[in-house]
């Protein structure tokens, strides 16, 4: 082990102690871990010299540095000077490493400070509250990432039931390949957590990334041509596509692709990104007569329905993921933002390092319409805005701190009642006068609007169904000549 002259003769000391001690310089790297320390984590502590000992701030997936990240300090370690907390290192399947409680002690200035850590046990914290929270948060984000490191992506962090739920099917995921759906709203990290999938499930296998909405056969072939290049060339070879938007992407589309996976023996693997909102009972559109009728309906247009075709429902039933909204699952919220502050400020994004007692207040009453996007956003803006350690609710995004509940009923209210019937009611109108100017041909009016031709027949089944479903109105009058005109 090595140590700067200064200290070499104190290292010496701490090495023929029997409790773990590690020093880490004013950067965040490790300088020193005692021959104890080596013997508690049961490898050679040369490895982990010069490794960032920084929460959240593994700079790869290489278990050494997940390792170092784990002996940082807790929050309030740089104003206190000293700050206690049970240590959870990461080992592995093969080697259990055992948690201990651990005090640390920042020595000197700002600039030349060094952080001694020691294990044992210590029954003398200063009592603090919000301190503790913060402690506490830190030991179960620590026990989090020592459980799923392999998909430790902040998304899936939390307590909550659903979070679990999604953690368990994300394993089963992880250790399979098949076909999978992903399910959730936007700004839910879907695309983050099915890449660390994909990465664990099948570890080299190339993958194509392509935008559903955009696609169509021809640009489908065009956009997984390299992986299409390595099935044809290999019996053994194997490759993933994953779309992005798949309930979005045009039928023909759709189809095209199941005929692709079908003619390599799925050698050739399906991640499909979709909706919340999107189910895989869902069917096709069947093509309706090129001379149906447009009906003109003033309220109530349903809104653009996202399909899958049957085939991709059947290939994604066997596993799907779903990711709930981040305004049902509340428990959660003060995990993932700690977990988020954690990484801002690893990456020296502001003095950050904790969240006030009010700051979590005002997140957990926060909607989140972008969901943990959102909420990443946040927190890296509060890690920039704030002053101190602790982070309060003045500096987050104005959104957040001036939210109010209610805001977001009068919101929609607002929206339903004027914005969406005044949009739809103009796309309506739209689409009646591209038919009638193209004499009812379908695919003419389609590209006169700049859409598919399977999006305009959507559209124009949802009109029909929403007639259909529509109540009759009651005459004023029953007179015949009412019954008449009826």
């Amino acid at each position: 082990m090595t140590a700067g002259t200064k200290i070499r003769n104190l290292m010496r000391l701490f090495d023929a102690s029997d409790a773990p001690v590690w020093a880490i310089d004013p950067a965040g790297k490790l300088v020193y871990l005692s021959a104890a320390t080596a013997r508690w984590l049961g490898l050679d502590v040369e490895q982990l010299l010069q490794r960032r000992a920084v929460a959240g701030s593994p700079v790869s997936n290489d278990p050494l540095d997940l390792l170092a990240a784990t002996l940082s300090p807790p929050p309030g370690l740089k104003s206190r000077g000293t700050a206690s907390l049970r240590v959870q290192p990461a080992g592995d399947a093969k080697h259990r490493i055992k948690p201990i409680d651990v005090r640390f002690v920042r020595v000197g200035s700002a600039d030349s400070s060094l952080t001694i850590a020691i294990g044992g046990r210590f029954n003398d914290r200063v009592p603090d509250e919000e301190l503790a929270d913060a402690a506490n948060v830190r030991q179960q984000l620590d026990a989090w990432r020592k459980r799923h490191a392999a998909i430790a992506t902040v998304a899936t962090a939390g307590v909550s039931s659903s979070a679990k739920r999604m953690r368990a099917r994300i394993h089963v995921a992880a250790s399979v390949r098949t076909h999978l759906g992903f399910f959730g709203p936007a700004g839910s990290c879907c695309e983050s957590i099915a890449r660390r999938v994909h990465q664990q499930s099948a570890p080299r296998e190339p993958i194509a990334i392509v935008d559903g909405p955009l696609m169509d056969p021809e640009l489908l072939d065009a956009s997984i041509v390299p992986v299409v290049n390595q099935l044809a060339n290999s019996a053994e070879a194997k490759a993933t596509v994953l779309v992005r938007g798949l309930d979005e992407m045009p039928l023909d589309a759709q189809r095209h692709l199941v005929e692709l996976i079908g003619s390599y023996n799925d050698r050739l693997r399906l991640i499909g990104l979709c909706s919340d909102q999107t189910t895989l009972d869902a069917t096709a559109d069947e093509q309706a007569p090129a001379n149906a009728d447009v009906r003109e309906v003033v309220v109530g247009i349903k809104p653009p329905q996202r399909h899958i075709d049957v085939a991709i429902a059947d290939l994604l039933a066997s596993l799907t993921v779903t990711i709930d909204p981040l305004a049902s699952r509340v428990q959660d919220i003060p995990v993932l933002a700690a977990a988020l502050v954690d990484s801002h400020h690893a990456a020296r994004d502001g003095v950050g390092e904790r969240l006030s007692r009010a700051a979590i207040d005002a997140l957990v009453i926060y909607p989140w319409p972008n969901n943990v996007e959102e909420l990443d956003a946040a927190m890296r803006h509060a890690v920039r805005n704030a002053t101190r350690e602790s982070i309060a609710p003045e500096n987050f995004p104005l959104a957040i701190r001036s939210y109010r509940p209610g805001d977001s009923l009068s919101r929609r209210k607002v929206q339903s009642v004027s914005l969406d019937e005044m949009l739809e009611s103009f796309e309506l109108k739209m689409i009646k006068s591209a038919v009638e100017i193209s004499d009812g041909n379908r695919a003419a009016a389609a590209r006169l609007l700049g859409i598919t031709r399977s999006r305009l027949l959507r559209r124009i089944d949802a009109v029909e169904s929403g007639a259909a479903k529509s109540p009759p109105q009651t005459p004023k009058s029953s007179s015949p000549s009412d019954g008449d005109r009826s």
